[in-house]
């Protein structure tokens, strides 16, 4: 049997053939029988016009992969197929070395965030999505440095204070500039869950962008991410409607009989969804300001309880067959006019 690229073949016990080889293959190896489960066959791969088996695949000490392999057995069925020849051997060295290179570059954009982060908003995910790595984390290290030197320059600026040899004015500028605009970026991030560049890293990239990168390659640094520029069309009045209604429902049940009618002929509202639910909700928190109020010795706020809960006691009766307002709907009927 011959080996290809870098691997080394040997034979082994039997019909067995050990392969040795520096890079891993993505190959599984057979799953034995155990009480629960029934044996499963490795990858079939087809060497020289034979398949053989993948039945042990063991990392060794020094680096690299063992695979035993086995004729194939007509007893299995073949689940996984792969091809061992030179071409198939010459592109798996090739992906393993683009790998390497992917995993290099997102180590090196890892450390070195702290200055990435400051680029454009596209151009960092553009790095992420190369390199495998998370677009907002290097705005937030990159925010996280600044901030850094934004304590640095304010326990500078104190200890002149201290000792009475005040700062030059534009250290101070400087200081708030940089706490406003990181404060922003890291909002941005937080917020939007997208990474934004700080004001240097954008003009340091235009001027490289512009003079010495290639630009058939580069990244353009008004470049939006994919989804983004997309158009939004206004809500449709009808849906509009709906969505104020299943904002404010709740508050709709704390509405006169009459009102609650209007907004049910109007949107299709029906009291028995959540009127129930409200009331049982207000009962417990009045039943809660019954408590503290004897506890405190409160008189008007026990007196504003009490009368909230039997309210409330009363509605539940009255819910069961026909809707029932509140004297809380006095409060309620402002924010829900738009529906009446």
């Amino acid at each position: 049997m011959q080996a290809y690229g870098s691997d080394r073949v040997r034979a082994g016990d039997g019909e067995q053939v050990i392969l040795l080889s520096r890079i891993p293959k993505a190959w599984t190896p057979r799953t034995p029988k155990t009480l629960t489960s029934a044996e499963f066959p490795g990858t079939a791969v087809l060497w020289e016009e034979r398949y053989f088996e993948v039945t042990s695949v063991d990392a060794l000490p020094q680096g690299g992969v063992r695979y035993i392999l086995e004729p194939w057995h007509e007893m299995h069925a073949m689940r996984t197929i792969d091809q061992y020849d030179d071409a198939h051997e010459a592109e798996r060295l090739a992906q393993h070395r683009t790998e390497l290179a992917r995993e290099t570059k997102r180590k090196s954009a890892n450390a070195l965030a702290v200055l990435a982060g400051h680029l454009p908003a596209g151009v960092q995910e553009e790095i992420g999505r190369e390199l495998g790595i998370i677009a907002t984390r290097l705005t937030i290290i990159s925010a996280l440095g600044v901030y850094a030197v934004i304590i640095a320059l304010a326990l500078w600026i104190v200890s002149g204070m201290m000792t009475g040899t005040p700062r030059p004015l534009p250290v101070y500028l400087v200081t708030g500039y940089l706490f406003v605009e990181t404060s922003f970026r890291f909002g941005v991030v937080w917020f939007t869950g997208r990474p934004a560049g700080s004001a240097i890293g954008v003009v340091g990239y235009l001027i490289y962008y512009f003079t010495v990168a290639n630009r058939a390659h580069a990244v353009s640094p008004f470049a939006r991410e994919k989804g983004t520029i997309v158009t939004i069309t206004d809500t449709p009045a009808e849906r509009a409607a709906t969505d104020s209604l299943l904002m404010r429902e709740a508050l709709v049940t704390l509405l006169s009989p009459a009102d609650q009618a209007r907004v049910a002929t109007r949107f299709g509202y029906d009291y028995r969804h959540q009127s129930s639910l409200i009331a049982m909700l207000i009962l417990f928190f009045a039943v809660i300001g019954v408590a503290t109020s004897l506890h405190r010795g409160a008189v008007i706020s026990l007196i504003a309880a009490m009368v909230i809960a039997a309210e409330q006691i009363y509605r539940l009766a009255i819910l069961r067959s026909r809707p029932a307002g509140s004297i809380l709907g006095i409060a309620a009927r402002p924010f829900v006019r738009k529906l009446l």
